[in-house]
Parts: structure tokens; sequence; C-alpha cells
């Protein structure tokens, strides 16, 4: 063991550059791309501007919807600082609301409440010209079916008096609690069970970690294919312990040495980007690290080129990644296909799950590899 101790050592002084770069590749990797696409997130917002000639409760409603969307800047300005920046190329498009704006939706108009205005560079104007449109019609449906609905109570006498501010809200907050345009379906006597899946975000910051911490996983072990090579493999012949034993000591002083690296890095993301995990999180993660950790020393035993070793582990990194809808949603693909999900151990991860599946297949392999000998044990 001693001596396993020292070899590694005497390893590690030579490559100890790269392997700090590696150890610490997912955490520089995984904080670049956050930050990467927080910016791009942020540049790439439509910037309109509103033009607002009489604040009013529906204009401040309409404009409040605007800011909510992800992907538009609105601006406040007058018409004429507004038109100013389109002509600068400032502003995609800008909308002007009139002064009678809500008079005119009150009373169920819905035609010449907006003048918009582009130019030869508004690439997204017809788009929010729609959206703008979108919120409008709704605003003008729901003062129709207000008063539709005071017209129903004076002809049945009822003696229950809504205002349509009242009946406005009421129909608010039915939107807002109910599913209007999904429902459900079953035979007649017949109940069924809802299961709603919890759809995976995009870019997932633990599942880009993740594969980060793959590739970074891979190229650590590549120690095995230079252990391996001939000149040095020969000397197992003159020793008591076989080059099998040896790896799996090595193995197991790398895994632990990796998996409290990442701890002290999930920690710091923690802080840094403000993403709190659970203990199943964390329960997940320690399965993920050894099953990853066995994955890449396993795989790498087949290779005996480093270079043929590192362009197959980062496409089949990337694979998984992929597989794992980490960074592109695959949602409807497992709802068609629910063992997709078990493809990828970053699915577990993300998850929070304990990848079962990866864990009995990579443990026969082990068990495998193992039974096969070693040829150079004298």
């Amino acid at each position: 063991m001693k001596g396993i101790l020292y070899a590694r050592v005497l390893r590690v002084r030579k490559d100890w550059k790269s392997l700090v770069f590696w150890m610490l590749f997912p955490l520089l990797l995984t904080f670049l791309t956050s930050k990467i696409v927080g910016f791009w997130g942020e540049d790439s917002k439509i910037p309109i501007g509103i033009v607002v000639e009489e604040e009013s409760l529906l204009s401040n409603g309409l404009i409040e919807k605007l800011e909510e969307v992800s992907y538009i800047d609105v601006k406040l300005l007058n018409e004429r600082e507004a038109i100013n920046q389109l002509e600068k190329h400032e502003l995609d498009s800008v909308f002007v609301l009139h002064n009678r704006y809500e008079e005119m939706i009150l009373d169920g108009k819905r035609n010449q409440l907006i003048d918009a205005y582009s130019s030869n560079r508004s690439y997204a104007y017809f788009a929010v010209k729609e959206l703008m449109t979108s919120f409008v019609q709704e605003d003008v449906s729901r003062m129709r079916a207000a008063y539709e609905v005071k017209d129903l109570f004076k002809e049945y006498g009822s003696d229950e008096e809504w205002n349509w501010e009242e009946i406005v809200q009421v129909s608010v907050e039915k939107q807002e609690t109910q599913q209007l345009l999904q429902t459900n379906f079953s035979y007649q006597n017949q109940t069924i069970e809802i299961e709603e899946d919890e759809v995976l975000p995009v870019f997932n910051i633990w599942g880009i970690w993740a594969f980060f911490s793959l590739i970074s996983t891979f190229f650590i072990f590549d120690w095995v294919i230079k252990e391996k090579r001939d000149e040095l493999h020969i000397r197992w012949l003159f020793t008591s312990i076989s080059f099998k034993y040896y790896a799996i000591i090595s193995f197991a002083l790398y895994t632990v040495i990796i998996v409290l690296v990442d701890l002290l890095s999930l920690f710091i993301l923690n802080q840094v980007l403000m993403q709190p995990n659970s203990s199943a999180f964390w329960i997940s993660f320690l399965f993920y690290k050894f099953v990853i950790s066995l994955l890449a020393f396993l795989v790498v035993n087949v290779f005996k080129q480093s270079l043929m070793y590192y362009v197959s582990t980062f496409g089949f990194a990337l694979i998984l990644t992929l597989l794992s809808g980490a960074i592109i949603p695959i949602d409807g693909l497992t709802t068609q296909w629910s063992w997709i999900k078990y493809l990828s151990p970053i699915t577990s991860l993300i998850a929070e799950q304990i990848p079962f599946v990866w864990l009995v297949i990579l443990l026969g392999w082990f068990c495998i590899w193992y039974m096969k000998g070693d040829k150079l044990h004298a």
C-alpha cells in the first residue's frame, strides 16, 4: 500500500498542473457559462419604446404585461424622444397609447387604440405588435364579457349587482388559477390518474456542471493509458502486486480526491450563483461522482492511444449531456419513450435521484474486467 501511494505521489509531482486544472475545470467553466448565458440573455432583449399619452389602470396593466415578457426591454419615453431613438436604431419599434385608450376599451373598441412605428432595421416589430394586439384583445374581450354579464343580470332580474371591475377581476383570477385550454378525457365510469412530470429547465446549471465534470473526470483518468505503456507496464513482472490491484487502489484515491474538490466547487457555486440544493441532491451528487469515475476508469482501460481516448470521450460526454435534456429539452421524447431518461446519469443528478441502472451496469462491467486476470502478474 505504501508503495502504491509513493508511486502515485511521484506521478502527481510530474503532472500536478494538469491535475489541478482538470479538477477546477468544472467550477471555472460552469461559472463562465452561467455568466455568458446571463449576459447574452440581457443583450438579446428587444428594446421597444412605449409612449403613454394618458396614464390609466388599463394602460399600466398593459405595460406590466410587457415588462413580464423575458425577451422584451420596455422603455417609457415621450413621443419625440422615442421617435428620435427609433431613427437612431436604438429602439426596435415604438408604440403610442392614445389618451382615450382606457375609454375606448371600456366602450368595446379595439381599433385605433395604439399607433406603431418601425424602421428598416426593426427585426422584431411584427412579433411585438402581435403580442401587444393579443394583450389588448384580451382586455377588450373582458370588457365585452363584463357588459354581457351585466345585461344578463338585468334580463333575468337578478338582485345581485356586480360592476364591470369586479367581473373583470374574477375573469383574471380564473385565468391565473385554471388552465382554460387544457382538459383531461376519460371513458364513462372510468377514473384516470394525472401525473405531472417535472420539466427540466433549459440550460440547467447543474446539468452544465455535470457535463464539464464528466469531461474533466475522463481526462483525469488518462493516467491509466500512461501507466499501460509497454515500457512502463513491463515493470509489473518484477513486483509483488498486480497492475489491476494498483489501478483499483489508484482509482479509489482519485475518486475520493475528485469528490472532495467537487464538494468545495459546488459549495462555491451555491454561494456565487445562489443555487440552493436539498439533501437529496447531495446524495445524488455522491452517486453521480462514483458512477462517472467508475465509467471513466472502465472506458480508459479499453483504449491504448491517448488521442483516440480524448476525442471519443468528449463526444460520449456530449451525447450523455444531450440525452439528459440539460441543454436541449427532450420532454417530447421522454413522454413517448420513458426509457430514454435512463440513458444518461446526468438525468439522475438533475432529478435528484440515484442512477441505479448505471450502477448495476458499471458494477457488472467492473466484475468482468477484474475477473479477466492480469497477464503481467508474476
